[in-house]
């Protein structure tokens, strides 16, 4: 199990407050931090790239470059925060969580190897059918996926807005040519969203965000 980097890592940038993190850069002037909910473990940022209100993202302060990789103490840390998540955006009728995790080696994923769920408020109801629309596995619970994908490389897990989990391996992966922020680009289709689907592009601040952060930061859902 990694927990230091071996390459630059965004979050962890973030994390020890460096100036020079892409957060500081783009958000320096309105915000020091983008923490809305944490945990002894855990933290939770709205996410650069909002492609709906309150998109939230929920990692690890260690680095570590897949949930499949983490402890039991931080897994059990999981879904006590993302249910102040919940609870904080006002407990949203259709909302996704979803895990692109890849190992650094592999190339894959969104460039940020510091492993990341995305809770994802969306405008209606999802079905993991309309996002794997092959061959998929299904699970009892998350934590059942990530113990699935344990010793591989690079998967995608999801929670769709009906509460049914499903993940996809790599073998699924290239056989379809799933690549960095499939469930973005996913999202952006399905819903016309008129926003890039790729965060890099976000270079400006975020209305969207900097309001979430304001809204949430201080929520006593604890």
């Amino acid at each position: 199990m990694q927990n230091t980097p071996t390459v630059a890592c965004e979050f962890c940038d973030e994390l020890s407050g460096a100036s020079d993190s892409r957060f500081q850069r783009i958000y320096g002037q309105d915000l020091l931090d983008r923490t809305v909910f944490e945990s002894d473990s855990l933290v939770a940022w709205p996410t650069i790239g909002q492609l709906f209100p309150k998109s939230i993202l929920i990692l690890p302060r260690r680095h570590v470059e897949r949930f499949a990789d983490l402890g039991s103490v931080e897994l059990d840390e999981f879904s006590s925060i993302a249910e102040r998540v919940r609870a904080g955006c006002g407990t949203p009728g259709n909302y996704l969580l979803f895990e692109h995790g890849a190992r650094a080696f592999s190339g894959t994923g969104c460039g940020i190897y510091h492993c990341h769920v995305h809770f994802v408020p969306v405008p209606d109801s999802l079905s993991v059918a309309s996002l794997f629309p092959f061959a998929y596995h299904s699970h009892d619970s998350l934590l059942d996926a990530w113990s699935f994908h344990e010793k591989g490389n690079n998967y995608i897990v999801l929670r769709d807005t009906f509460g049914e989990i499903a993940s996809i391996g790599q073998e699924v992966m290239s056989m379809h040519n799933i690549g960095s922020q499939y469930v973005r680009r996913k999202l952006v289709e399905i819903f016309g969203v008129q926003r890039p689907w790729d965060w890099r592009e976000y270079e400006s601040p975020e209305q969207d965000l900097l309001s979430a952060y304001r809204e949430l930061r201080f929520a006593d859902v604890s």
